[in-house]
């Protein structure tokens, strides 16, 4: 499954209107991805905030999700 950042979601919905699989789904006050997600990416490509990525552990907030981007691009 991949990883949401919750730190970084400002519940825009995105996410859900992408969806394909409707593999996200509201929970309380933000969203969360299923088990129905495929990992086809498109959400990750769509979302303004980088709150859900392929490449990060849960919990990495944005600022470090940046950083270690950066360094990746470095090498």
């Amino acid at each position: 499954m991949i990883p949401y950042i919750m730190e970084n979601c400002v519940i825009c919905g995105t996410c859900w209107d992408i969806c394909p699989l409707d593999a996200v789904e509201e929970y309380g006050d933000y969203y969360r991805i299923t088990d129905r997600c495929d990992e086809c990416g498109k959400c990750v490509k769509a979302c303004p905030n980088h709150a859900i990525a392929k490449t990060v552990t849960i919990g990495t907030r944005l600022e470090e999700h940046a950083r270690e981007k950066a360094e990746h691009e470095d090498l």
